[in-house]
């Protein structure tokens, strides 16, 4: 369950303050899908990088799982991230010699999950990834797998 109670991001540009996100009161169930959709600039990408515990709002609260992250140090909110967050960047942050199912593996077994393989193996087959991302060849660069 995400929810943000009250929450507003603003940020100084220039000697202006822009406000990004306007107080925002929503509630999204657990396994609820949603599409964030809007125009360039609209807060997109803020709302995002708020609910992943990435940055921090200018007033509110946000609950993972009725955790509120808001109150969450650095350390903390990495560890909720590596449990509990999974987050897909514009840029992708992807090591380019692994496959996608090699990407997805990484992290999964960066944060100890002892059933990754077969976890990455229902990912990538969820989003349709499977002729692509998974090679009959185990990579070198999983040496520690």
């Amino acid at each position: 369950m995400i929810r943000l109670a009250n929450v507003s991001r603003t940020v100084t540009s220039g000697a202006e303050q822009l406000t990004i996100l306007h107080r925002l009161d929503v509630t999204f169930p657990r396994g609820q899908f949603v599409a964030v959709v809007g125009p360039s600039g609209s807060g997109k990408s803020t709302l995002l990088s708020l609910v992943a515990g990435l940055d921090s709002p200018s007033s509110g609260d946000i609950f993972l799982n009725d955790q509120n992250i808001t109150r969450m140090g650095e350390n903390d909110l990495a560890d909720l991230r590596g449990a509990l967050v999974g987050f897909i960047f514009q840029s992708f942050h992807l090591i380019p010699s692994l496959t996608a199912y090699e990407n997805v593996l990484v992290a999964m077994e960066l944060v100890g999950r002892k059933d990754a393989r077969r976890r990455a193996h229902a990912l990538i087959d969820e989003v349709g990834l499977h002729d692509r991302g998974i090679s009959s060849q185990p990579s070198t660069s999983l040496a520690w797998s």
